[in-house]
């Protein structure tokens, strides 16, 4: 009896096989296992926290993010929960060579609408086309 045909690695579009005991192949399944760096290696030290998350939260306490409710935009108005880096991100403040930490490249959001833009705007994961360094 003809076994079935093999399955192709569960991450995104991987085209691999998984390996045995695994629904992911060995390159994906590497790359699951790496350590995830920790904040401040990610460049969110004792700065971001107590230079641009404080000055953000201090001028945005609540949320400024606007959803569309019936015929207008209106801001959400939740407390504010995280210090989101816009109408730049973090990145492009770096690349520009601008200061990341300055709080006037920043806006207060709630938990679910910081959720909703980094998913709209900065795609990771199993979501992602593209390395996101």
């Amino acid at each position: 009896m003809p076994s079935r045909a093999p399955r192709p690695c569960t991450t995104g579009s991987c085209p691999g096989t998984p390996v045995r005991g695994s629904a992911k192949c060995a390159d994906c399944l590497a790359r699951s296992r790496r350590p995830r760096p920790s904040a401040s290696a990610q460049g969110y030290g004792a700065e971001h926290r107590d230079r641009f998350r404080a000055g953000v939260l201090a001028k945005h306490p609540s949320c400024v993010c606007t959803e569309e409710t019936h015929d207008h935009a209106a801001p959400c108005g939740a407390p504010s929960e995280h210090a989101d880096h816009w109408p730049l991100s973090k990145r492009e403040l770096r690349e520009r060579d601008w200061d990341e930490h300055d709080p006037r490249h920043g806006r207060g959001l709630c938990h679910p609408c910081h959720s909703k833009e980094t998913g709209r705007n900065q795609p990771a994961g199993w979501n992602d086309e593209a390395p996101p360094f």
